[in-house]
């Protein structure tokens, strides 16, 4: 499991938007 940091960088995902998808349930 990666930070949200690492995923934000590994994807090019902003951090926002990993933490809304988060919330929403879609990221484990």
């Amino acid at each position: 499991m990666f930070s949200i940091g690492d995923l934000s960088r590994r994807t090019g995902v902003k951090v926002p938007t990993i933490r809304y998808y988060e919330q929403m349930g879609l990221v484990a």
